[in-house]
C-alpha cells in the first residue's frame, strides 16, 4: 500500500461506481464541466484543429484535444485528470519510509505540512519518545479543533466558490442559444424550465401578467448567457469558473 497518495479537493469523476466519499458520477463532477466549457472556446477549438498550434499552444500542451475523444478517454489518457487537477501526493498514515518512499516525497515537502524524522533505533526507547514529543510540540502547533487551512497546489485550481447546478445551467442556456439563435430569451427559460414559466393562457395572450413574466425570464437568461461567456473566456486562460 503506497504511503503517498494524490487527492482532489473536489470530488473526482467516477465511471463505474456511484457516489463515494471522494467521487461522484462523472457527469456530476466539476472537472467534467471544466472540460465541457473548454470545448465551447472557439480559440481553443482552432488550436485543436491545428494540432496544438496557435496562441493557446501552452494550454493545449496540458489539456490536449478535448474534441477528439469523450470525457472518460480524455480524463484517463496519460493520467491527465490527476495530473491537471489533483493535489501533490501526501502521506496517508504514520509509517516508516523505505528508500522508494524517499524518492516519492512530494515537492515542497519541507514547507510545514510534513516532517521527516530520522530515528536511530540503537538509542534507548525512552530517549526517542522524549525527543519525538519535543518535536511534536515544536512543529505540530495546531490546537485541538482548529482546522488546517490548505492552499491548493494542483496544476489547475478550481475556485472554491461555485454552485454546480448554476454552472450546469449556464452551459445548457449557452448551448440552446447557439443551437437555436432565433429563440427569444424568455423562450429559452420556458424551454429549460429553470425560472418562473408561462401558463398556457399566458402563452396564448399578449400583455397582462405574461408580459412581466417574460421580462423576468429574459433577464435571468441574459445573466446566464453572460455567466457562460465569462466562464468560456476564463477556461481559455486556465481559469475555472470565471465570472
Amino acid at each position: 500500500m503506497p504511503i503517498f497518495r494524490r487527492h482532489f479537493i473536489f470530488k473526482h469523476p467516477l465511471f463505474r461506481s456511484m457516489e463515494t466519499s471522494t467521487g461522484v458520477p462523472w457527469r456530476q463532477s466539476v472537472y467534467y464541466l471544466w472540460w465541457e466549457f473548454l470545448r465551447r472556446h472557439e480559440g481553443y477549438r482552432k488550436t485543436c484543429e491545428q494540432g496544438g498550434g496557435g496562441r493557446l499552444a501552452k494550454l493545449y500542451a496540458d489539456f490536449g484535444d478535448v474534441h477528439a475523444k469523450g470525457f472518460k478517454e480524455w480524463w484517463s489518457e496519460g493520467d491527465r485528470g490527476a495530473r491537471l487537477f489533483a493535489e501533490p501526493a501526501v502521506p496517508v498514515t504514520v509509517s516508516p519510509l523505505t528508500a522508494g518512499d524517499l524518492a516519492d516525497l512530494p515537492p515542497n515537502w519541507d514547507e510545514g505540512e510534513l516532517m521527516v524524522v530520522a530515528v536511530p533505533l540503537t538509542f534507548p526507547k525512552r530517549f526517542i519518545e522524549k525527543k519525538f514529543a519535543e518535536l511534536l510540540r515544536a512543529h505540530h502547533t495546531r490546537k485541538r479543533g482548529q482546522r488546517l487551512i490548505k492552499t491548493s497546489r494542483a496544476l489547475y485550481l478550481v475556485r472554491a466558490q461555485f454552485n454546480f447546478h448554476s454552472l450546469e445551467l449556464a452551459l445548457w442556456v449557452y448551448d440552446l442559444r447557439r443551437a437555436e439563435p432565433d429563440l427569444k430569451l424568455w423562450e429559452i427559460a420556458q424551454r429549460l424550465k429553470f425560472t418562473t414559466t408561462l401558463t398556457d393562457d399566458e402563452l396564448a395572450k399578449r400583455g397582462g401578467a405574461g408580459t412581466a413574466k417574460r421580462a423576468v425570464m429574459a433577464a435571468v437568461v441574459s445573466r446566464k448567457l453572460k455567466q457562460a461567456t465569462e466562464i468560456i473566456e476564463g477556461v481559455g486562460n486556465g481559469i475555472f469558473p470565471a465570472g
